[in-house]
């Protein structure tokens, strides 16, 4: 199954450049992952964007933090296609 992600919130601990956080919300949006479960796609999607993913993470909503861009936290709603 193809899966798309939507990010419901966007966090950074240093202040972001405006262009940065553009560029990061659309490379997330353009992305597709195919998977079996939700959860692996979350997890590809981890490595696709060398992030961290958060143990809390459920079935339908992740938190994965990006430490290439200062820490910064997506929290991402899955989407099947």
């Amino acid at each position: 199954m193809k899966y798309r992600f939507e990010i419901e919130q966007f966090t950074a601990k240093k202040k972001l450049p405006r262009d940065e956080r553009y560029d990061i919300t659309q490379y997330i949006h353009s992305l597709t992952v195919e998977a079996e479960d939700p959860k692996k796609a979350f997890r590809r999607l981890t490595d696709m964007v060398n992030g961290r993913m958060s143990r809390d993470s459920g079935v339908e909503q992740a938190t994965i933090t990006l430490p290439d861009y200062g820490s910064c936290q997506l929290v991402l709603r899955i989407l099947a296609e």
